[in-house]
């Protein structure tokens, strides 16, 4: 009663090796990003991965991921999300770690005064709008231990070009921030926008922060399985929580899978094109009439959810005309990792 994911390891591998010679080919260093649900992987299994290339800089999101990744023998955490003097849990969580094997971010000036000379990143204001210093701000923290520059670029289409808004920071931290060392962690950078980068200011060290296209970029690496527990065959009967009906034209299939594993749960949609918003009404207008697509595919084809998803399990309708799984067989899922929790993850 398991809702598994399976690694290739031999491909996934690959795919990884493959992003680390690109940016190394652009002169840059891979930092890892190892947060949330460790992209599905799980946070140790990724930590053990970037070990085994050689990779032991990583970045997670908040503090309270760093244990986790440290235990597995990282020797440097940049902690991305700024350390505020406001969060006292953060706070209380930092004072039990080594601070010696970790990065703080720094985002504004008054959490500015409170970290004294523990190493720090200092985190610039980009065009996501965010958080971060603004470039003005950079003299009145160029006392601290600098130990780079981190800025947070947006995905698509900003209005200023991303070559552009890092010179214009690397300009100003130059200038303002003279004995900070002269290293530049960025988020969303291609390797091409790296090679300009590298020719403008060869004397700086770039180092790529990346997270989905590393760890899961090529999904061929990946299988996600789910179990079949139960099938009732065709009739008419009220069945679930609701008490809903089903006709004798479907079958009720029961597989491992539910709400507690992030099944069924959706991030808001970026309806940017018309395509995406015309999807988004027609999701809507389904869901009002009680058909809601689940991840898990049957025969070649994601099925129906006949209820919503219970906590570990999920119910399907199925058409009495396909031929149905056998119990204890398993069937496939499309679901997204950074949101699904699964019971075990077997790399082989």
């Amino acid at each position: 009663m398991s809702l598994s994911l399976h690694v290739d390891n031999n491909s996934w591998t690959t795919h990884i090796k493959k992003h680390i010679e690109n940016y190394s080919s652009a002169n840059s260093e891979v930092v890892p990003v190892i947060k949330g649900n460790g992209y599905g992987i799980g946070k140790s299994n990724l930590a053990k991965k970037a070990i085994e290339l050689g990779l032991l800089e990583v970045a997670v999101g908040t503090v309270f991921e760093a244990k986790e990744v440290l235990a597995n023998g990282i020797k440097t955490v940049l902690i991305m999300d700024p350390i505020k003097d406001i969060d006292e849990l953060a706070f209380k969580e930092l004072s039990t770690i080594n601070n010696s094997t970790l990065l703080l971010t720094i985002s504004c000036l008054k959490d500015a005064q409170n970290v004294g000379k523990t190493p720090v990143v200092i985190e610039g204001l980009t065009s996501m709008n965010r958080f971060g210093l603004k470039i003005n701000e950079l003299k009145d923290v160029s006392s601290l231990n600098i130990k780079g520059l981190s800025l947070h670029l947006p995905i698509e289409n900003p209005q200023q070009s991303k070559v552009d808004q890092v010179t214009n920071w690397i300009e100003n931290y130059s200038k303002q921030c003279l004995d900070a060392e002269q290293i530049i962690y960025l988020s969303h950078i291609s390797e091409s926008e790296l090679r300009v980068l590298k020719t403008k200011f060869p004397e700086f060290k770039f180092k790529a922060r990346i997270g989905t296209k590393l760890w899961i970029g090529d999904l061929k690496a990946f299988q996600i399985k789910a179990t079949v527990l139960e099938v009732h065959e065709p009739n008419t009967y009220k069945f679930g929580y609701r008490q809903r009906e089903i006709s004798s034209k479907k079958r009720l299939i029961v597989v491992s899978g539910g709400t507690s594993h992030g099944i069924g749960l959706q991030a808001p949609r970026s309806n940017v094109t018309l395509k995406q918003r015309l999807v988004a009404i027609l999701s809507g207008l389904l869901e009002a009439f009680d058909y809601s697509l689940s991840p898990f595919v049957i025969n070649g084809k994601q099925r129906w959810f006949a209820e919503t998803p219970h906590m570990n399990v999920s119910l399907l309708k199925l058409p009495a005309s396909v031929v149905a799984p056998k119990v204890g067989t398993t069937v496939s899922a499309q679901v997204r990792m950074t949101t699904t929790k699964f019971d075990c993850v077997v790399i082989n």
